[in-house]
């Protein structure tokens, strides 16, 4: 299994765990759309898409950071 594939199937549990309703689960879903797409993207689109996860990623440590105090 790829490190992507690990995180996918993270993505999905923690999702599942806050429900896909919930701001947490809007990041994980775009999160795991994004990382779709980055198996295909080249160029422009990947650099796109690799600015738009890290943005996601910040805003879903952000988030989980909140729920957890």
């Amino acid at each position: 299994m790829t490190d992507l594939e690990i995180t996918r199937r993270e993505l999905l549990a923690l999702r599942t765990k806050h429900g896909a309703e919930t701001a947490i689960g809007h990041r994980c879903s775009n999160l795991i759309e994004m990382l779709d797409s980055m198996k295909t993207a080249t160029g422009d689109r990947r650099a796109e898409l690799a600015k738009n996860i890290t943005d996601q990623m910040a805003d879903l440590e952000r988030l989980a950071a909140g729920e957890s105090r």
